[in-house]
């Protein structure tokens, strides 16, 4: 006598489909550099464990250059093509100038994606610093994207009411000027 066919999809089918989901958000929300909230968030988390290196590597080469004079002469196009050193000079400079910072424990970052903002070539990421799951502050970061990846070019302190104030036409100004200097 023959088995009758069972019905209905197949219980391993249903865990790799479970399995693909999460591969997907696991990619992309901590993997995918060319997102810029995962630069912001990678940045913060080596900052905070004192890892330069990581931290360097999240930045872009146009703020390491004001402080590294030998390479203010160069154009966009060379820095970016001369990043692998830029960026272990970067990862050198920072800790030197780390070396005796004191973080208080318990540190991290909440990204707010509300206000995240982004265009082809640049973005603007808010986020709140937590001490000990309590609120230490504020900052938005400027990122700007040098091969298909987006870095941190400038943080800067702000408040709920600046924040408040943001609209699209802020990163449509920022991604003109940054055309304009990119020569894309």
């Amino acid at each position: 006598m023959d088995k009758p066919v069972e019905r209905g999809v197949p219980k391993v089918l249903l865990v790799l489909i479970i399995l693909i989901l999460a591969a997907m958000y696991y990619y992309a929300a901590y993997r995918d550099y060319s997102n810029p909230e995962v630069a912001v968030r990678n940045f913060y988390n080596a900052y905070f464990q004192k890892d330069y290196e990581t931290v360097a590597q999240n930045l872009s080469v146009f703020w390491g250059v004001q402080f590294m004079p030998e390479y203010m002469l160069m154009s966009p196009r060379e820095l970016i093509e001369d990043r692998p050193a830029i960026e272990k000079k970067m990862g050198d400079f920072i800790s030197r100038v780390e070396t005796g910072t004191k973080l208080p424990a318990g540190m991290s970052i909440k990204i707010l994606p509300q206000y995240t903002q982004r265009a082809e070539n640049t973005a603007l990421v808010a986020y709140e610093f937590k001490e000990k799951d309590k609120s230490a502050g504020m900052e938005m970061a400027l990122l700007l994207k040098e091969k298909k990846r987006m870095y941190i070019l400038k943080m800067m302190p702000v408040n709920q009411e600046q924040l408040q104030q943001l609209n699209g036409q802020d990163i449509s100004d920022l991604e003109q000027s940054f055309k304009a200097m990119l020569g894309r």
